[in-house]
């Protein structure tokens, strides 16, 4: 029985890796060819090639749940189409058996792609990001971050013109409210921190605000208290799907710490924690079709079917997550809600088939 489970699984295995490298470099291609325009002298074709292999670990990782329906697909669908399902099912082994067997490999294959999400992909897509940014002059080598930052912070509203790869930050102003009014508005040319809740600020132009008049000073040094950290603010200048779940998750802590909205945040940390699962629910739909109505099909057609499943569920993914920001429901249900619903239907036509 392990036999045939190991021969099984490697006939779902091998068709999940082929299509996963055929829609990874199908992106890659596109990408090249929707991108080829931004080459001049400074922004060479060899640092574009450079910026789209390092999102290949994050388009890996996307991809791995529709790659593992179509591979699914295709590797019992040849099994199917040699008789060897039949064969299998004449000899007494039960289809919850075969089914097992063909899950074993993608749920391997979904922790790696967990795994790349959380450890590979960020540092690879954060990189890309600073690269591009710095070919298309629009920052400094020297500097982890430029061109402004808003955040809210112990609540106050900072604005940061820039911070370099130590965590210093330069050209520092604070609106310092007292409920809806404006009560001190300060600026500094340059801070450090301290420690976990203090900055040093250098330089400072202080304008404090009274009912009849305005009050200036200027002082060389003051202390400021905030939670702010240099990280959090690398992290606000990144998208949310270029983040690991380890930086989402400390991001949407400090921006509810802060009263800030953390929809997007939650809703990729949600989408990429649930990645696993997706994987699952799509092969569990493509066992049931293969022992289904796609029994006899071509292989062509069976492409054809887990293309059209695969676009209808992560666009029932996208519509659901995002509706979530938009209505009461929280994130994590835009996202689980389509994926249950793919698992309950495929555990459902597979309990039809058995």
């Amino acid at each position: 029985m392990r036999k045939l489970d190991r021969y099984v699984g490697n006939s779902v295995l091998l068709s999940v890796c082929l299509v996963a490298f055929v829609l990874v470099g199908l992106d890659f291609a596109i990408t090249f060819i929707d991108q080829v325009k931004k080459i001049n002298d400074q922004y060479t074709s060899g640092i574009l090639m450079q910026v789209l292999a390092l999102r290949l670990p994050g388009k890996l990782a996307e991809y791995l749940p529709v790659a593992s329906l179509i591979g699914t697909l295709i590797g019992l669908g040849a099994l199917a189409s040699t008789s060897e399902v039949t064969v299998m099912r004449a000899a007494g082994i039960p289809l919850w058996r075969i089914s097992l067997a063909a899950c074993k490999p993608v749920v391997i294959l979904a922790c790696l792609g967990l795994l790349i999400a959380e450890f590979v992909s960020p540092v690879a897509e954060q990189k890309a990001n600073l690269v591009d940014k710095l070919q298309a002059g629009k920052s400094e080598s020297n500097f982890s971050i430029s061109g402004g930052s808003w955040l809210k912070t112990n609540g106050d509203y900072v604005y940061i013109d820039a911070a370099d790869q130590d965590g210093n930050l330069y050209n520092i102003t604070i609106y310092d409210r007292e409920g809806e009014q404006l009560k001190t508005v300060k600026f500094a040319q340059n801070a450090t921190q301290i420690n976990a809740e203090q900055w040093l600020l250098k330089d400072i132009k202080s304008s404090t605000f009274f009912d009849d008049h305005i009050e200036t000073s200027q002082t060389e040094e003051e202390t400021w208290t905030s939670s702010l950290r240099s990280d959090y603010l690398y992290l606000s200048t990144q998208e949310p799907d270029s983040l690991s779940l380890t930086q989402l998750n400390q991001y949407s802590r400090f921006l509810r710490q802060q009263g800030l909205n953390t929809g997007n945040y939650e809703l990729e940390f949600w989408n990429k924690v649930f990645r696993p699962l997706s994987s699952l629910a799509l092969v569990i739909v493509a066992i049931s079709t293969i022992f289904g109505p796609l029994r006899s099909s071509t292989m062509g057609a069976r492409i054809f079917s887990g293309v059209i499943i695969g676009l209808a569920f992560q666009n029932s993914l996208y519509i659901s997550g995002r509706f979530s920001l938009v209505s009461s429901f929280p994130p994590i249900l835009g996202i689980l809600v389509p994926i249950v619903i793919c698992l309950v239907a495929g555990l459902y036509l597979l309990k039809k088939r058995n």
